[in-house]
């Protein structure tokens, strides 16, 4: 994976289960940048994944992330580090155990 300004740009990586969708704006979210090589692949684990969120806050009590009940998977640009166009490229990513 690349991206311009690579050594300055944050991303989320937002992943929700069968149980976000049963509570309203409810997510997981992976905060990364890119791999120290470039050529490397993105892996990251699901045990990165923490505590359910709603609207940004954490969500004390509820279950891990189910992997096996993926339902959206989704990319989100932090700001203030990514701001205006940018690009990104991915050869090769994954999520795992």
């Amino acid at each position: 994976m690349k991206h311009s300004k690579a050594e300055e740009h944050t991303f989320r990586l937002i992943l929700k289960d069968a149980m976000c969708e049963r509570v309203r704006i409810a997510n997981y979210k992976v905060v990364f940048a890119n791999p120290q090589q470039l050529d490397e692949p993105l892996l990251i684990p699901f045990s990165e994944t923490g505590q359910m969120e709603q609207m940004g806050r954490t969500m004390e009590g509820t279950p891990n992330f189910n992997p096996s009940a993926v339902t959206e998977i989704g990319l989100m640009a932090i700001k203030p580090t990514v701001v205006g166009e940018f690009m990104m490229d991915f050869d090769e990513w994954g999520l795992y155990s």
